[in-house]
């Protein structure tokens, strides 16, 4: 009975972890409408990618290699930005064998703050702003350099109209 009491609460103890890296398969993408949470200073582009990140996420860390090579040579009026969810600087370093790549624009979100504005319930997800406006949510892990994705980029930029002259957001 012991057993299954310490087994039982160690499990209640891993949820959250569980809970917030999974590996289920994920939807193409969801479309969506409405003004993005503010991010502070991001760079100039058309359209953002912002991915919600960390290095102790086994999904998060299998989308890394394929998430810098787009960020590397992005589509035309694109930037990645990357928020991630570990404790500290240094876990991030480690990960990285070193800083973060520049391309990647990557961000500490250890208080879960930007997260919680954009409605982040599970690990990786990711978010397409055009023109600061959300466009598409990706959750789970992609191939981002993959030929599809990169069309599939192209496309939702290309099919979000700018916002007209004057016109308010």
């Amino acid at each position: 009975m012991r057993l299954r009491t310490a087994w039982s609460l160690l499990l209640l103890g891993l949820s959250p972890l569980t809970w917030a890296c999974k590996r289920e398969p994920p939807p193409a993408y969801v479309r969506l409408q409405g003004t993005a949470p503010p991010l502070g200073q991001v760079p100039a582009s058309r359209a953002l990618l912002v991915v919600f990140w960390a290095s102790w996420c086994p999904p998060c860390v299998e989308e890394t290699p394929p998430l810098l090579a787009l960020a590397q040579t992005p589509p035309e009026d694109l930037q990645v930005i990357v928020f991630s969810h570990d404790e500290s600087a240094r876990a991030v370093e480690s990960f990285f064998q070193g800083p973060a790549p520049a391309p990647l624009h990557l961000r500490l979100d250890s208080d879960k703050r930007a997260g919680s504005d954009f409605g982040v319930d599970r690990l990786p997800v990711s978010f397409l702003l055009v023109d600061g406006r959300l466009a598409a949510r990706f959750s789970g892990p992609r191939d981002w350099d993959a030929r599809e994705m990169r069309r599939l980029l192209e496309k939702l930029i290309r099919e979000t109209p700018r916002p007209a002259a004057g016109a308010p957001d």
